[in-house]
């Protein structure tokens, strides 16, 4: 399961996710951050337990968009750190 919800934090939009990010939710999660249109916002990933590889090739897509991640926890941080060259 996982759970996809746009915030207004400190005048930024932010795109906080929770759960497992993998196979069918991935999709769910692309249909989010798409409806959020082309603003440049943060994607909180704190709350992310699991990511698989189609979890992960949709974070990089975020990121050549734009797409900036809050991350905590081993897994999480070393995904966003593969993915973001080591900047969070």
């Amino acid at each position: 399961m996982m759970l996809a919800r746009f915030r207004e934090i400190d005048g930024r939009t932010v795109l906080q996710v929770s759960g497992r990010l993998a196979a069918g939710w991935v999709t769910e999660l692309e249909q989010c951050w798409r409806s959020g249109g082309k603003k440049r916002i943060s994607v909180d990933l704190r709350g992310v337990t699991f990511i698989d590889e189609s979890g992960e090739r949709l974070l990089r897509r975020m990121h050549r968009e734009g797409a900036t991640f809050l991350a905590e926890g081993l897994l999480v941080r070393e995904v966003v750190n593969q993915i973001t060259g080591g900047s969070k």
